[in-house]
């Protein structure tokens, strides 16, 4: 297993509902043309009793209804809809939209098809200086943002025409059973986008539009029922700041909503073996119950919902559920394990392995909980190369803080096995997928965490044939953070660290980065001319000098979420400290590198990361 395997895996991705009680899916390879750099190549499928392509041109987003399945595909780099007949012929391009951001949803009855797009807005010119009066105005993987809030069009065989359009982005659409109206979200001000507040809004093919709700905290996930008696949705008010878990709401037009269901709703395992769009929010199956995916203790979990909030767990225990969707009554689904990357399941059957020589058998980690002095469990795993050891071992933390490890393969922690490390992984407080209280680091982060963090090592070198004297630390984003912080607080605790698209400090990375006010404040309850002690406080930076583990820096230079200055800064500070520090810049390559980047530059990092491990941990 090495960084180059790369290049051969398959990723099957966007599985969603096609004609004839079939799925339609897209499946992506890489291509490495002669004397260019390598890229992604996505085309449409569906399973029919075996594999069948649909395009060989690039396909994404499939949507079928009516006589067409809808896709979409980049046009001198923006995005564009098209659709194939299903009686045959050549995909027609029915959209020319100069933006980029294209999203879409065909209405019921295959007459229309709604749109969320800026229309013809031309971009100025990238060498012209630009004038902002809005935040953000940038976003991670996709730049500087048009001055043009994205609108709500409809395509009805003719130009698009605009339907509703407000003082900011519209987010989010579903249409009513009936075809006859939509209902859509998006911030009702620019206050309330600074603070992550949305609305949800209804309106008529002639443009009439009316708010529904909302104007507390996030909406998303909505779901007409198909009655056309109400929606279902998740949401949240923000009570327990950014860790709090999203509701699962059903809600009857003219009435009150009733709470069916909360956890850690959708898959928020990391991995770095997906690429594409997957579906895991709530959708009404044939049977007239909600479907959608729930992460829990490591596993993310298919839940079947009733009206009345009767909730049970329907897919397998030791498989994740990345993508469903229903063509007909049984679900299809995309599924991963500790072992596998996606694969396609109707039900408990597996269907389709896209890497069946490619990945072969894959080692199984090792499950390890530890006990707390406070009680509670911190659940994990070890994933030990062959030899009877005592191994180097790397403590691998993982971003958000609000995700999780499990049950979703990372390729990047068997190249370390393969090159004789261990990988410890856990999943401390902070996590999803253990309850509301877990999640909920109350501002404390660098307090539960690290000691959450630290426990589990210590149990682990205590209990397995691990080398307590080569002991390496890495992560990346919250991971990054945790891996400054770490070494900072324990001098000489670690012999080697890589911190990856970190943060060191948290005064800069209000105003630099695409989320930084409100996950600054949501998360730590502070901003910088209110409470600038407590910043510095949590700041990385402000314990430096403490810090004495050789450390690989990781940052890409387009990084709009950790911007880059964070990576310069660590950098810069432990250099001139005197500490043993390389510093790796990807270019062009924002904060998703290590799961979507051009794939030689996902390539390049690993390979950055298992030489700065030999040099320091063998």
């Amino acid at each position: 297993m090495r960084p180059e395997l790369l290049y051969q895996l398959k990723f099957i991705s966007d599985l969603a509902e096609g004609p004839g009680g079939l799925p339609l899916f897209v499946l992506s390879d890489i291509e490495r043309p002669e004397n260019e750099p390598p890229r992604y190549r996505s085309r449409l499928c569906t399973w029919d009793g075996g594999l069948k392509f649909l395009t060989q041109g690039e396909a994404k987003s499939p949507k079928w209804k009516g006589g067409y399945i809808y896709f979409t595909r980049k046009v001198d780099k923006a995005s564009q809809l098209f659709r194939l007949p299903l009686s045959g012929g050549e995909p027609e391009q029915i959209t020319k939209a100069a933006g980029r951001g294209l999203s879409y949803e065909p209405s019921p009855d295959g007459k229309s098809v709604a749109l969320l797009s800026r229309g013809d807005y031309q971009a100025p010119k990238p060498d012209e200086p630009k004038v902002y009066t809005n935040w953000p105005y940038k976003f991670d993987g996709r730049g500087l943002l048009p001055a043009r809030p994205r609108g709500l069009w409809l395509f009805s065989d003719a130009e698009p025409r605009l339907l509703a359009e407000g003082p900011e982005d519209i987010e989010e659409l579903a249409w009513l059973p009936d075809s006859s109206g939509i209902v859509y979200v998006a911030p009702g001000s620019a206050k309330e986008k600074w603070s992550w507040l949305q609305r949800a809004y209804q309106v008529d093919l002639s443009g009439n539009k009316r708010e529904l709700f909302g104007g507390i905290g996030p909406i998303t996930g909505l779901e007409a029922e198909p009655a056309g008696k109400g929606l279902v949705y998740l949401a949240h008010a923000h009570e327990h700041g950014g860790g709090t878990e999203l509701s699962l709401y059903y809600r009857p037009f003219g009435g009150e909503p009733l709470r069916l269901a909360e956890g850690s709703f959708r898959n928020s395992l990391n991995s770095d073996c997906r690429y594409g769009g997957y579906f895991q929010n709530p959708r009404f199956a044939p049977d007239g119950t909600v479907h959608l995916v729930a992460t829990q203790q490591g596993v993310a979990r298919l839940l079947r919902v009733t009206l009345s909030g009767e909730v049970e767990a329907v897919s397998a225990p030791d498989q994740s559920v990345a993508a469903f969707a229903f063509p007909g009554a049984d679900p299809y689904l995309l599924c991963e394990s500790f072992t596998s990357a996606p694969r396609l399941f109707k039900g408990a059957e597996l269907l389709y392995d896209p890497n069946p020589d490619e990945l072969g058998v894959m080692a199984a980690p090792q499950t390890i909980s530890w006990t707390s002095p406070q009680g509670h469990t911190v659940s994990g795993w070890a994933l030990l190369p062959e030899g009877a050891g005592p191994h180097p071992v790397v403590l691998y933390i993982h971003g958000g803080p609000h995700t999780a490890f499990g049950s979703a393969l990372v390729h990047e922690f068997q190249c370390y096995r393969q090159a004789g490390l261990a990988v410890l992984y856990s999943n401390p407080r902070g996590s999803t997928g253990y309850g509301q209280a877990f999640a909920n680091l109350n501002h404390r982060w660098g307090q539960d965490d690290e000691a959450d963090l630290m426990g589990f090592l210590d149990y682990a070198l205590a209990t397995l044939p691990l080398d307590a004297s080569r002991v390496g630390v890495a992560g990346g984003s919250y991971g990054g953070f945790m891996t400054n912080w770490l070494c900072a607080r324990f001098p000489g605790r670690f012999r080697a660290a890589v911190t990856d698209r970190s943060i060191c400090n948290w005064t800069s990375f209000f105003g630099a980065s695409d989320i930084g006010p409100r996950f600054t404040y949501l998360e730590l309850g502070a901003a910088p001319w209110q409470d600038p002690e407590v910043l510095w406080q949590k700041s990385p930076l402000r314990l430096a000098h403490q810090v004495k583990t050789p450390t690989l820096v990781v940052h890409s230079e387009q990084d709009h979420r950790c911007p880059v200055d964070q990576g310069e800064t660590w950098y810069t500070v432990l250099l001139h400290q005197g500490v043993d520090a390389e510093f790796l810049r990807v270019p062009d390559e924002g904060h998703e590198l290590s799961r979507s980047g051009r794939p030689d530059r996902r390539v390049r990092r690993l390979e950055a990361y298992l030489d700065w491990w030999e040099r320091h941990l063998r």
